[in-house]
């Protein structure tokens, strides 16, 4: 039995201020390959790292109920997208695992820019980070700066609500966590979760994927998609 959290797990001023203000400078610098993405959940990209999802990607890209943001890919399965900014984090990823989640590998991670949108939701669709429950598989969320846009936490997992029935569940959140320079969120993965709207500005998170070593998740992926291992294809 895997375990569900009742409220995330939150941890202020997880790093120093000067690294929090080197990390804030490098993903808002010009320079930063930000690309723009039409629907925030499964898209395209993620069909192509996980094929067993490929339906629910479908069905995502099909809908007109969908939001959009900009992501800043920096390590996807395993394979470093951007090394400048992988390095930069190295420190923060180690000390997540170190402090909070020991003998676990990061497998991603991934930037998320958000702006305000007219007309919107108090949430955005819950979504888990984690497509099967069997794995050991843990998210941190870092807040690089102050922002408005709660991330909001769910009692349900994978297995208690199915992907292609999101939508029309009725959600319930159990807590929900407001951005702030230096924070750090930690959560079981397999847990449905999600953001909301900034009401002014930008919203700008970090996002990190953590598996054990024995477990064979990123692996079984792997093995699906062969060309990975010689490279990205994108």
């Amino acid at each position: 039995m895997f375990t569900r959290y009742k409220k995330f797990k939150v941890i202020d001023d997880f790093i120093s201020k000067t690294y929090q203000d080197e990390i804030l400078k490098g993903i808002s610098a010009h320079s930063t390959p930000w690309l723009y993405q039409p629907n925030m959940d499964y898209g395209p990209e993620d069909a192509r790292e996980n094929p067993r999802i490929s339906d629910t990607v479908a069905f995502e890209q099909a809908t007109e109920d969908k939001y959009s943001q900009w992501v800043l890919e920096i390590l996807g399965m395993g394979n470093i997208q951007n090394h400048a900014l992988f390095y930069a984090l190295l420190g923060l990823t180690c000390k997540i695992t170190d402090d909070l989640i020991p003998r676990h590998r990061g497998y991603r991670i991934r930037g998320i820019h958000q702006t305000p949108i007219p007309n919107p939701p108090l949430h955005y669709v819950p979504h888990t980070d984690c497509q099967e429950s069997k794995n050991d598989v843990w998210s941190a969320i870092y807040y690089p700066h102050n922002s408005t846009g709660d991330t909001f936490l769910f009692e349900e997992q994978i297995d208690d609500v199915n992907m292609s029935q999101r939508r029309s569940h009725k959600w319930e959140p159990i807590d929900r966590v407001s951005p702030k320079q230096g924070r750090l969120i930690l959560f079981p993965a397999r847990q449905y979760h999600c953001g909301s709207p900034p009401t002014r500005d930008r919203r700008m998170l970090i996002n990190f994927n953590f598996s054990m070593p024995v477990d064979t998740y990123v692996d079984q992926i792997r093995q699906s998609m062969p060309q990975m291992m010689n490279g990205d294809p994108r």
